[in-house]
């Protein structure tokens, strides 16, 4: 019936906003702990989260929903390729550091979904694991902000840009930048922006 689905889906939507809000009061909250907080039963909860893996799991996707517009970002920035890459490294920035917590917690699901599959041998011939565990979005969008350098770049130089470049940005650099630098997000936002603008760089010099 659809307003059973409603109401399933309500409920669900519940326990993963209460997941993420606890997440960021510095929690590591188990089901129970989650249901009791979205005022759900807890044999409810763990019917829909049968463990905190499979919350994590569901509450990793929720952030993306706010994403910024990048297309409007980079029709902003112009032609250029180093106020492209400026504009859409800072954008991304913002948005995680805005919700830290959270995008380590997305951080922290991700690799539980590696390591799930390599514990079932689900690695190809190559090392890699056969499901991704990460979406292309990334990988796009920088080579949407680097598209003004496609036709001037051999493939291989282009994509080997772009490959270079998602190492400067989102949760992975978010991490080594606070943790492993040890700085603030501001000093963070940005050496990462300065890092893919010397690779842009670099790349330009090179034609």
């Amino acid at each position: 019936m659809p307003g059973r689905e409603n109401q399933k889906q309500r409920t669900r939507t519940a326990l993963i906003e209460a997941y993420i809000e606890l997440v960021r009061e510095g929690e590591s909250p188990s089901v129970a702990e989650v249901a009791e907080a979205a005022q759900v039963s807890v044999a409810t909860a763990y019917r829909y989260f049968p463990n905190t893996r499979s919350l994590q799991a569901d509450a990793s996707v929720a952030p993306r929903h706010n994403m910024p517009d990048y297309d409007a970002v980079l029709a902003a920035a112009g032609d250029d390729p180093l106020v492209r890459i400026e504009a859409l490294v800072r954008s991304i920035a913002t948005w995680q550091f805005g919700d830290e917590a959270v995008w380590r917690r997305v951080q922290q699901a991700t690799l539980e979904r590696w390591f799930a599959q390599v514990d079932h041998g689900g690695l190809d011939d190559r090392g890699q694991v056969e499901e991704p565990i990460r979406s292309s979005a990334r990988k796009d969008v920088v080579s949407q902000a680097l598209s003004p350098l496609e036709p001037r770049l051999s493939t291989a130089d282009f994509q080997r840009l772009v490959s270079a470049v998602i190492m400067t940005c989102g949760v992975e650099a978010l991490i080594s930048t606070r943790d492993a630098a040890q700085l603030s997000p501001a000093e963070a936002t940005e050496t990462m922006v300065w890092a893919a603008r010397a690779l842009v760089t670099q790349a330009m010099h090179s034609l």
